[in-house]
């Protein structure tokens, strides 16, 4: 099975020390740079992270493994860290959003709120697990006018409505337990397959008038 995107970084040491300790407990990885990349709409965005790839059987692991890591850190923190000074709720919303946080943050929200009497089970993080999953399978609302720029441009055989199209149709983003999705709904990749076959029909068509006429 092809490794798939588990983690991305601002830095290259970050990655790369990631890298090295899930090579060290025999999790397959990949480190990958990259220099760019296309936004949900589909505006091109000039971007530098560093990014670590591994199967998607592999997330659980490699999830135990960071979050064992991060948890050895948490008492030579320094006392201005900023994270201690967070709300319940707020600590909460770390838990229950862990992937848009770092494994030490989930880890430390997680001792803080049990330091603080509040009942954190494995129960009760399981199920907000499954929630966000829920949560993250919906597909994104696409823009309305790239698709109908898409139509424009196929209709007119130009090469920005092949690729909106393309993109509407076979885009896909990785959920936090490694499972592929589809970015967009089924409404919006019809939408995508109707540009996408517009446009290979006025390609041809053009072709043919310049040939032949």
């Amino acid at each position: 099975m092809s490794l798939v995107s588990y983690k991305k970084y601002p830095t290259s040491a970050q990655a790369k020390e990631v890298a090295t300790l899930l090579s060290k407990h025999n999790i397959l990885n990949e480190y990958v740079e990259n220099k760019n990349t296309l936004d949900s709409n589909f505006s091109s965005v000039l971007l530098e992270e560093y990014e670590i790839k591994i199967k998607p059987e592999d997330f659980k692991k490699a999830d135990e493994v960071l979050f064992e890591d991060a948890s050895q850190v948490i008492d030579s923190l320094p006392e201005d860290y900023y994270l201690f000074s967070f709300t319940n709720k707020e600590l909460i919303d770390i838990v229950i959003k862990k992937d848009e946080w770092n494994e030490l943050d989930y880890v430390l929200a997680i001792h803080l709120l049990k330091s603080r009497g509040v009942s954190v089970t494995d129960e009760s993080i399981e199920k907000a697990n499954n929630q966000r999953i829920a949560e993250l399978k919906k597909p994104e609302k696409s823009n309305s006018d790239w698709i109908a720029v898409g139509y424009i441009c196929a209709l007119l055989g130009g090469f920005l409505g092949y690729v909106i199209g393309y993109i509407l149709v076979t885009q896909k983003k990785t959920l936090p337990n490694g499972e592929r999705v589809y970015v967009y709904s089924e409404s919006d990749r019809k939408h995508g397959k109707n540009i996408l076959y517009l446009g290979i029909f006025s390609f041809v068509l053009s072709l043919i008038l310049v040939l032949f006429l």
